[in-house]
């Protein structure tokens, strides 16, 4: 079910869209990041993290470690498979952990991959941002269930 189809202008203007959508999010939801390389998906997650008291400066991409653990009012897990061409490359168990943690909010960025998990008792927001120039973005944002 479609949420939201929103044009964002600037950065700013990503992270408000973010904080807002961010209101509505629950702890244990996962929200699936999609976009091509430099579309905003680590913007959107500062956005999205300031809403629950954290300062956007500690909020960076987790593309080298894979995940970065935020503590404000909530916990947030925020992922990055970016740069992972099979899950074979990660602790799959672990990984799995992380997910299924009803006690965190959980931000993955593109994720391309087929889990073999049901995560029906969860709720699973897909955020797809596609650029449309330099300075803006659409941003849909879909609940999965």
């Amino acid at each position: 079910m479609e949420l939201y189809r929103l044009i964002s202008r600037s950065s700013e203007e990503t992270k408000k869209i973010a904080s807002e959508f961010a209101r509505g999010v629950k702890v244990g939801d996962i929200i699936i990041l999609c976009g091509d390389l430099g579309s905003g998906k680590t913007t959107f997650s500062k956005g999205f993290c300031s809403h629950f008291s954290i300062d956007e400066d500690i909020v960076s991409s987790p593309s080298f470690t894979i995940l970065n653990i935020y503590a404000g009012e909530v916990l947030i897990y925020h992922l990055d498979m970016y740069r992972i061409d099979s899950l074979d490359e990660i602790d799959y168990a672990t990984f799995l952990e992380y997910l299924q943690d009803e006690d965190a909010i959980k931000l993955i960025e593109w994720n391309k991959y087929r889990i073999d998990k049901d995560f029906s008792s969860f709720r699973v927001f897909v955020v797809e941002i596609s650029l449309i120039d330099d300075n803006q973005r659409q941003i849909r944002i879909v609940r999965v269930n």
